[in-house]
């Protein structure tokens, strides 16, 4: 009888592998909501809408950056001249413009301050986004397990009433004491309770997901999905395509080159730049008229270099926290992959020890009906099995997340970047 539980459970995995891989190949995932609403409830989260605005005034501040400072300056003076000998007065005024000039390649230097800043913005929005499918994904899986939980507890329900009604048979026919019905009865309600304790926790998971997220609906059923295969690609690639790919890894290079080239700009402003202008002066009411070129040239102090130290400095900083994020990303992602692998060879074990304790049950159940056991082994028996099957189907739900969050991080279902 073992091997031929084997041998089935072998050939349902079997099974199961090929539906995944199958799904996965469409990235499909039959029991989560579908990829064009998870998309339209993600692009209503506050989150992300609170990114995009954030974006739009990055990319503005970016334009700024590229146009620069400087800005033609116009000058009007007004003046009036006195002379006593012989007494004379005589409007006079001056008119002039002055433009600060951007030399030793700022402007180029500016231009690709501006790019970087604009690139940085595009992927903090990328990055929000991808935080809200890990929201999304986390509350639909407590939703399905909240689910899985009152299943089985509607399952316990179901075998405890039909113990109830298999022992007041055997009280009407004289082979059970009406301790025994007095007991099923409190079993009964026992598993009643945790029914009702059950199916709460799931409106409140329920809630939680609408309310985040209005308009998502919620998870379908699991009936039928299938545990997920371990990936086939080698784990090292995978944690390469995991890290590189990764919003987060992108925007902290982003940022990198963000203050390099700040650093860049900063280090270029320790060279100042002339201010040129031309004015127009008007003296002794026009009888005099002079056309001069002005040039002025701050001296550049203590301030500037600074300035250009400090944003060294950053550009460092923004080094030290891309390796950072390097780090703690492959760590990740070898933490997600053994824990799919674990997760999915428990779900296995407890499939298996949930089939072996239902034929326990079965055969305790008919021992029972026939007067060869007592209803206290019967109830043991029976709670036992319960917990199995608990455990079994939470296992299957945690495998099936696991799954899910790698495939999210690697970018193979719900990537919103477009």
């Amino acid at each position: 009888m073992t091997r031929k539980l084997y041998v089935t459970l072998a050939a349902t995995v079997s099974t199961m592998t090929i539906w995944s891989a199958a799904a996965q190949a469409s990235g499909a995932h039959g029991y989560l909501p579908d990829e064009a609403v998870v998309r339209e409830a993600i692009a209503g989260s506050p989150d992300v809408m609170a990114a995009e605005a954030r974006r739009d005034a990055t990319l503005a501040r970016a334009v700024g950056i590229r146009a620069g400072t400087a800005e033609t300056v116009v000058r009007a003076v007004g003046q009036g001249r006195s002379v006593r000998e012989p007494t004379q007065r005589f409007p006079e005024g001056q008119i002039a413009v002055d433009r600060p000039l951007r030399l030793w390649g700022k402007a180029d230097a500016d231009a690709r301050l501006a790019h970087a800043t604009a690139e940085a913005g595009d992927l903090a929005v990328m990055d929000a986004r991808h935080e809200s499918s890990r929201q999304v994904l986390a509350l639909c899986f407590a939703v399905m397990r909240a689910g899985q939980a009152r299943l089985a507890a509607q399952d316990n329900v179901r075998a405890a009433g039909e113990l109830v009604a298999i022992t007041t048979r055997r009280i009407q026919a004289g082979d059970a004491a009406r301790l025994d019905g007095e007991l099923a009865a409190s079993d009964h309600a026992r598993t009643q309770a945790a029914l009702a304790t059950a199916a709460a926790a799931e409106q409140a998971a329920l809630a939680e997901l609408r309310g985040r997220f209005p308009g998502l609906g919620e998870p379908r059923p699991l009936a039928g999905a299938a545990l997920p295969p371990v990936p086939h690609e080698p784990p090292e690639a995978l944690r390469t395509d995991y890290v590189r790919g990764s919003h987060e890894y992108r925007l902290a290079m982003a940022q990198e080159a963000q203050a390099l080239q700040q650093a860049a700009r900063a280090d270029l402003e320790r060279k100042p730049d002339p201010t040129v202008g031309m004015f127009v002066m008007i003296e002794r009411g026009g009888a005099e008229r002079i056309l001069g070129v002005s040039v002025a040239m701050p001296l550049g102090g203590d301030h500037r270099l600074a300035a250009a130290t400090a944003a060294a400095a950053d550009a460092d900083a923004a080094a030290r926290s891309r390796m950072a994020a390097e780090r703690r990303l492959g760590t990740e992602f070898d933490v997600q992959y053994r824990n799919l692998v674990g997760r999915r060879s428990s779900a296995q074990a407890q499939a298996e020890a949930a089939s072996l304790q239902r034929t326990a049950s079965d055969r305790a159940t008919r021992a029972y009906r026939a007067g060869e056991s007592g209803l206290a082994e019967l109830l043991a028996v029976r709670r036992s099995l319960a917990e199995v099957l608990l455990a079994e189907r939470l296992a299957r739900v945690d495998a099936l997340e696991a799954d899910s969050r790698l495939g999210l991080d690697l970018h193979r279902m719900w990537d919103f970047d477009d």
